[in-house]
């Protein structure tokens, strides 16, 4: 039996051509479409901003370690946002906010993002706030592991051991 003769049997058992279209579309058979394989550089964006993150962290513990190892682990994210849910950011907390704010914007402008919602904006920075959040208590509790471990911020030789921090790690 060729397709027309079985199209115009099964509109004779079933009652109508809707229902037979209807089940001819899911029922039978379809030619499959290939979908070319677009080959792409996925690593192309994580390489762009893993240095601005890293370098956004570093640059933040390094200026204010002493202040940040003395105050909690959430002490630096009203710092990061830029607002506190209670009360005001006391000076070093908006210093940090300061300092932060134009490398948020940097990365944000390499990520290259259509973003054409308020939604998608506040998304992208969201994400982009925590991981620099999430890199900075990761490099504050290393140090504060080592600190234990020395007695002292720094070694005898005067090198610093926050560039021995490799922050969370490369993709």
């Amino acid at each position: 039996m060729e397709a027309d003769e079985i199209f115009y049997n099964a509109k004779a058992y079933l009652g109508g051509i809707n229902t037979v279209k209807f089940l001819w579309r899911f029922l039978g058979k379809q030619e499959e479409k290939e979908v070319p394989e677009i080959s792409e550089d996925i690593m192309r964006v994580p390489r762009l901003i893993e240095p601005l993150l890293n370098k956004a962290a570093l640059d933040i513990v390094e200026a204010y370690k002493s202040k940040l190892l003395n105050e909690s682990v959430t002490y630096i994210v009203p710092a990061i946002w830029g607002a506190k849910e209670k009360g005001k950011m006391d000076i070093v907390q908006e210093e940090i906010y300061q300092k932060v704010t134009p490398m948020i914007h940097e990365i944000f402008d390499k990520l290259n993002v259509d973003c054409h919602t308020a939604a998608q904006r506040f998304t992208i920075g969201y994400m982009i706030k925590g991981l620099i959040i999430s890199k900075i208590t990761y490099m504050l509790e290393v140090l504060k592991n080592r600190l234990k471990a020395d007695f002292t911020v720094q070694d005898q030789d005067g090198d610093n051991p926050l560039f021995h921090i490799e922050p969370i790690g490369n993709a």
